[in-house]
């Protein structure tokens, strides 16, 4: 059995979503995955900061700091509307039970919401004194 994954656009990226998996998956690129141990709570879903680079999250905090412009928030939905399937069979629910209105409203695809990054003026101080 083959399940229909939820694609979500980032930045241009299409990311699959598998919550059996736990993670992201890039469509064109299986290799580059996003687990989810590094969602934040983000309101009612999850934020993550995503690197336009290497696609993926950043590498290291000093990264992020010596070239901000490049990392950028990525706000996703719960992973109850993005994969309730994936849900249901991580943890062995039955989906009817699970979600007995929403089976047949799984999205195909979404464009993630994008923030941009704002560096304050104390960790660039923090930047500029460690060089």
């Amino acid at each position: 059995m083959s399940r229909k994954l939820t694609t979500i656009d980032v930045k241009g990226t299409f990311f699959l979503v598998d919550a059996l998996k736990e993670r992201l998956c890039q469509r064109d690129d299986t290799q580059n995955k996003i687990p989810f141990h590094v969602f934040e709570r983000d309101g009612d879903g999850y934020r993550i900061l995503f690197d336009t680079v290497l696609k993926n999250i950043p590498e290291s905090k000093e990264a992020v700091l010596a070239e901000p412009a490049r990392y950028w928030w990525v706000i996703l939905p719960a992973l109850m509307e993005l994969d309730p399937e994936g849900i249901a069979l991580r943890y062995d629910i039955p989906l009817e039970i699970l979600c007995p209105d929403q089976k047949d409203t799984i999205p195909k695809e979404i464009k993630a919401v994008i923030k941009p990054l704002e560096i304050n003026s104390k960790q660039q101080d923090r930047k500029s004194k460690s060089q």
